[in-house]
């Protein structure tokens, strides 16, 4: 079954949270019993194995989903422009050009920066908002009243699907803080940050059968000096205008066998030391690789489409 479209992310399952030996308990869960919900709070991993015998942390299925369903909220409707009545749950414009404000269904809502109205007033640099009548479809902004309002993306149909507002700024849905630990089995969405984020020295992570769909920045990201492998991944939806997956400073990552499509930005975006791409597909992308100056990046076997 292909977990890509939005009908099929959008049902609910039942998660069960079990960690192998030596694998992290997620904070605030119990260990070992079926939870009849997806789970609402993020995951943090600190404790890991030796290189010998790997800590392992099975999700068995398990959907991490931070959104906040904003759909019923009142909202005036003109066609596709919706607006809302004030500030959604009290929450702050956040500055435009960086992390999508909303998402609908799967899809993120980015804040397109009004260059122009920056030009006349540079001390409100990344706070001019695209007027309603000039958003284009997929794009929101914010009323001086702090309102939401945005334009239904292309292909999808006013009233029909749900709007969802993410976390807090800075909010992960996984957050990986040890080394020698294999991570599988999760879905990870709609967190204000990363779907997956690791930084620091940690060496020896995997990431097995994971997902990262409509986060507000990457989907999946290393820095500082992460070692880290990811298998049999997916990656799509995510808002960040870097990449879908985004590894920086001096970090070391190899993908395999992975699927990315339907970022903001490009597929991969690399900026560490080494990386290596091998029997991964990508596709619905502006762009494929955004590689910095001097970065080592060795593809193997990408298979490129446009859908």
């Amino acid at each position: 079954m292909r977990a890509s479209t939005a009908t099929e992310w959008m049902l609910v399952v039942l998660a069960v949270i079990q960690t192998g030996v030596g694998a992290a308990e997620p904070e605030g869960t119990v260990t070992g019993t079926a939870q009849p919900q997806i789970r609402r709070e993020p995951l943090v991993l600190r404790q890991g194995g030796t290189p010998e015998a790997p800590a392992v942390f099975d999700g068995q299925g398990m959907i991490i989903d931070l959104g906040i369903d904003v759909t019923e909220e009142n909202w005036a409707r003109a066609g596709d422009l919706w607006t809302s009545a004030g500030p959604l749950l009290k929450r702050e414009p956040q500055e435009a050009g960086n992390f999508p404000g909303l998402f609908l269904e799967e899809v993120p809502l980015v804040i397109p920066r009004d260059r122009e109205a920056e030009r006349l007033h540079p001390e409100r640099r990344g706070r001019c908002y695209v007027a309603p009548e000039k958003l284009e479809p997929g794009q929101m902004g914010y009323a001086s009243d702090g309102s939401f309002y945005f334009r239904w993306p292309t292909g999808k149909t006013p009233g029909q699907g749900r709007i969802y507002l993410p976390p807090k700024p800075g909010i992960s849905c996984v957050t990986i803080a040890c080394s020698h630990i294999i991570v599988k089995n999760i879905t990870a969405r709609h967190a204000s940050n990363d779907g997956f984020n690791i930084h620091n020295k940690w060496v020896g992570i995997r990431l097995e059968n994971v997902r990262a769909f409509s986060n507000g920045d990457e989907g999946i990201s290393a820095h500082d000096d992460v070692q880290m492998d990811v298998v049999n991944a997916e990656v799509a939806w995510n808002g960040s205008t870097a990449g879908g997956i985004a590894d920086v400073n001096r970090c070391t990552t190899t993908y395999t066998n992975c699927r990315v499509h339907d970022n903001v930005g490009a597929a991969f975006y690399f900026s560490g030391r080494q990386h290596k791409v091998s029997d991964c597909v990508i596709y619905n992308q502006e762009h494929d690789f955004r590689i910095a100056e001097g970065t080592v990046v060795e593809r193997e076997r990408i298979e490129w489409r446009k859908k």
